[in-house]
Parts: structure tokens; C-alpha cells; sequence
């Protein structure tokens, strides 16, 4: 009884270890396989992030157009009156 659970844990292992051995090999097969398509891949993120950048610092720098002076006083004005009309209800 002893021996039989020490074969099926000695075989137990073995196929553990066969299989992690396998998915071993296979994921430095794929890794070997694909590493172009993977360089191709993170220069096209690297260009992408890149042109984020651009695109954000552009929009930082654009300069922004604001109301003239006149529009802003003319502004008061009507936003005066109106206050001054309806205190004087």
C-alpha cells in the first residue's frame, strides 16, 4: 500500500514537472517566434504616445483667444443694468 502511493506520487511529479516543462518550451518557442511582431508593436505604442504628446503640448501652447476689453466693459454694463432692474422692482 505504501509502495503504490509513493509510485503514483513519483508519477504524479514527473507529470507535473513534464508539463510545466512543455509549457515552458512552448512560451520561449512563441516568445522567439514573435519577437518582431512584438518590436513592430512597441514602436508603434512608442510612436502613438509620442504624437499624444505632441498633440497635448500644441494644445498647450495654442494661444487662447480671450473677449477684447470693450466686450468685457460692455459685459459690466448689461450685467449692471440688469442687477439695477431688478433691485428696483
Amino acid at each position: 500500500m505504501i509502495n503504490d502511493g509513493l509510485i503514483l506520487l513519483a508519477v504524479g511529479m514527473v507529470v507535473v514537472f513534464l508539463f510545466l516543462l512543455l509549457v515552458n518550451l512552448l512560451i520561449k518557442s512563441m516568445s522567439f517566434l514573435l519577437r518582431d511582431y512584438a518590436a513592430r508593436e512597441h514602436k508603434e505604442l512608442l510612436e502613438a504616445e509620442a504624437e499624444k504628446r505632441r498633440k497635448k503640448n500644441a494644445k498647450k501652447n495654442k494661444p487662447s483667444i480671450s473677449a477684447p476689453a470693450e466686450d468685457s466693459g460692455r459685459l459690466t454694463a448689461v450685467i449692471s443694468a440688469a442687477v439695477h432692474a431688478h433691485t428696483s422692482r
